[in-house]
């Protein structure tokens, strides 16, 4: 049942209200929604369709978002809601994040989400599934209330975002998977409708303020996966954000827009991850493959630091490797976070 929520960050104009949420910065007009289909100019006040009514509330292996760095083997409660910011062609999650509100879901209130966690012996909540970026009222107030419980937040995002916004929401994060589609303008123009220099502003911002980073880039053969290209991406993230970030590269196959399209080789996949390498990045990981070692090593000697089979995790080493050298990892610990070392 819809409940009102009063939005932030928008401003009256004569024409209508202008959103300064992301990028777009939509004008909405009296009864219509913006791009992302969930904020709605009602009697010229903006509203979020959205607070207090995820679509999809599920108990998840944290591995699962990806987060290979990050509170390793627990679990995460994750939530998502309708709509999106961005129109990926590629988009695996289209059902939710294309469609439009739909007014018959249950209302959880942020101190209900947080409560589940508990219920749930989860150690973090994810903001996933869809954009967290456009329930950015929601993410803040069970952040909060999560804050007051000892649980860790988690964006999973495409990091499409204005500074203001961003600066609000993610004071209250601790983990982030940010999705770099692709590195080019040209890309991201044709395939999201978005632009590749806010994603980046939003990775430096988030580097600047110690939250922990991964990325996530799924390769489209053809498209993305140019090797000039993706050498450009992996030597800004290593000389941009450090050679310590996890990086997941991971697999196509056909949905939504680009059904016609093949699914990534292997040898794409590999190709890929020797780049990336040879780029100085010392955590890369392959996503949506079967057959493939995501364990973590020590990048000093390596010794096993973490052995992963599917979503299954088995903690060999935690702060310190054999041979001394610090594991750049946020471990749990007799119930209790730890700081990235």
């Amino acid at each position: 049942m819809l409940k009102k929520q009063l939005a932030s960050w928008w401003k009256n104009e004569s024409d209508g209200i202008r959103c300064y949420l992301c990028p777009w910065k939509c004008l909405i007009k009296e009864g219509e929604v913006g791009i992302c289909k969930v904020r709605k100019n009602i009697s010229d006040n903006l509203y979020s369709l959205v607070y207090g009514n995820p679509i999809a509330i599920n108990i998840d292996p944290i591995e699962k978002k990806p987060l290979y760095h990050f509170l390793p083997g627990t679990s995460v409660f994750s939530v998502g809601t309708y709509g999106c910011n961005l129109q990926c062609k590629f988009c695996q999650n289209w059902n939710i994040s294309q469609k439009y509100f739909d007014d018959k879901i249950k209302y959880y209130s942020p101190s209900e989400i947080v409560e589940l966690a508990i219920k749930s012996k989860c150690k973090s909540i994810a903001f996933t599934y869809n954009e967290p970026t456009i329930f950015g009222e929601y993410v803040i107030d069970i952040a909060k209330q999560a804050k007051k419980n000892n649980i860790k937040t988690i964006m999973v995002t495409n990091g499409y975002i204005l500074p203001e916004a961003r600066m609000e929401i993610y004071k209250h994060i601790d983990a982030v998977n940010v999705d770099v589609k692709g590195f080019t303008e040209s890309f991201y123009k044709s395939f999201t409708g978005g632009k590749l220099k806010t994603v980046l502003d939003t990775l430096l911002y988030l580097k600047n303020e110690n939250i922990h980073i991964e990325i996530t880039t799924l390769l489209i053969n053809g498209e993305n996966d140019n090797k000039i290209d993706l050498k450009n991406e992996f030597d800004w993230i290593n000389n941009m954000l450090g050679s310590d970030i996890p990086l997941h590269l991971s697999a196509f196959y056909p949905n939504y827009k680009m059904n016609n399209y093949p699914s990534t080789t292997i040898e794409s996949m590999q190709n890929a991850y020797d780049i990336a390498k040879n780029s100085g990045l010392k955590y890369i990981y392959l996503g949506n493959v079967l057959d493939v070692d995501n364990n973590t090593y020590c990048s000093k000697c390596g010794e096993i630091i973490i052995n992963r089979s599917g979503y299954s995790t088995k903690i060999i080493q935690k702060n310190k490797c054999k041979c001394g050298k610090e594991n750049p990892i946020t471990f749990l610990k007799n119930n209790k976070q730890l700081t990235k070392k």
